[in-house]
């Protein structure tokens, strides 16, 4: 049973809005099954599926599709569940399709041999969906209302008993269940694989009240834009790259980003230069880099870290590459969103794996392969002198 802790007056709603908060239960993970709606409601009322939401909620169905959430039970995901990870899906599922409703469902089609199967994975294949953040116990729950700021229960004769609103879902809080992991979990050189949240709490961001909703859902658009979008990336960061007489230098600033550039291990991003001859091509062996990472591996002992590198909100890098005998340079910054998956995972499971399992880690692996790009690419010319000029 649900242990709310606002309390109820009638079918008025809250007695106040002071307790407008959500169930203490709300993150307890894994989630409970919804059970039985109430009877009297409609098709659409009872689902869980985000295709049902869409109905009344088309905006916001478009927005989701877009995202990662919608995509979070991943063709890399289901290779390991349905090998590595088959005896216990749900401690990834967890995160990725945290419905009770989406682990029985994937379990169903395990048991049928059909695991990989989007069809045969039902409710499992949305993801992290529309249900997993508003739907408890049957009950709906959302933010205040966008023109008045209103919380508390709406009216509960409208469909599917109205809405609870509260400020809870525009606090970073709410994002700490999958974005910060635990401590019973273990840490890595003192931090969580995953830290996320601990970050943005040390964070200038924090302390001006700045939540993670801010950026990532701007106007509660539900798009969770991160480190595989380059607008996003840009915006939270200051490139400065600088000709001077004896080199180049590019600096990086992390002027905007909440947390960790980049968070968690995954990504890694690489601040590149190289000198360039006469026609504007690279000259061979005078090519720089800086990488801005956490890198991890795994061993028979657990995890270990091999170095941090990534930019702290307000700390920068940089990078400088001599002109030699060069006049002109180009630098700039490859992004490699899925790096740890792309150079570490993936080519480990693909030794091994067969049949379904390695069909879906190929295409995984693809997927990638093609996430990377590219930002601030700039050439430059030496002050000091002009082009063609070999002193």
């Amino acid at each position: 049973m649900v242990a709310f802790i606002f309390l109820f007056s009638g079918v008025s709603g809250l007695a106040a809005d002071v307790t407008a908060q959500l169930p203490m239960d709300y993150w307890q993970m894994p989630l409970d099954a919804q059970g039985k709606a109430p009877p009297d409601w409609g098709e659409n009322e009872r689902s869980l599926n985000p295709k049902s939401c869409g109905e009344c909620h088309p905006a916001k169905l478009d927005e989701w599709k877009t995202s990662l959430h919608s995509k979070a039970f991943s063709p890399g995901l289901v290779g390991q569940l349905i090998t590595t990870f088959a005896g216990n899906p749900r401690s990834c599922m967890r995160c990725h399709a945290p419905l009770a409703e989406q682990t029985k469902a994937f379990k169903a089609a395990l048991a049928q041999g059909l695991g990989h199967d989007k069809a045969a994975q039902g409710l499992a294949a949305a993801g992290n969906s529309c249900a997993g953040c508003h739907i408890r116990y049957n009950r709906r729950f959302g933010p205040p209302k966008a023109a008045s700021g209103k919380t508390g229960q709406s009216d509960p004769t409208s469909p599917h008993g109205g809405v609870f609103r509260t400020p809870d879902f525009e606090k970073s809080a709410f994002c700490k269940v999958c974005h910060q992991f635990p401590p019973a979990w273990g840490a890595v050189n003192g931090k969580p694989l995953q830290n996320t949240y601990a970050e943005w709490q040390a964070s200038p961001q924090a302390a001006k009240g700045i939540a993670c909703q801010v950026c990532h859902m701007p106007n509660r658009k539900h798009l969770w834009r991160g480190i595989h979008d380059p607008e996003t990336v840009k915006s939270g960061l200051t490139a400065s790259i600088k000709a001077a007489p004896g080199k180049a230098r590019f600096e990086l600033l992390n002027s905007g980003v909440g947390h960790a550039f980049p968070t968690y291990v995954t990504p890694k991003v690489v601040m590149r230069a190289v000198a360039l001859d006469a026609a504007g091509k690279p000259v061979k062996g005078t090519e720089v880099s800086y990488v801005i990472q956490r890198s991890v591996g795994s061993g028979s002992d657990g995890w270990y870290e091999n170095f941090d590198t990534r930019l702290l909100p307000g700390k920068r890098a940089a990078l400088e590459i001599p002109w030699g005998g060069a006049t002109r340079a180009r630098m700039w910054l490859d992004v490699y969103p899925d790096d740890f998956y792309a150079n570490q995972v993936y080519p480990g499971l693909l030794e091994y794996l067969g049949g379904e399992a390695r069909k879906l880690i190929v295409k995984a692996d693809e997927r990638a392969d093609n996430s990377n790009f590219r930002l601030f690419e700039t050439e430059l010319t030496r002050p000091d002198r002009a082009p063609g000029d070999r002193r």
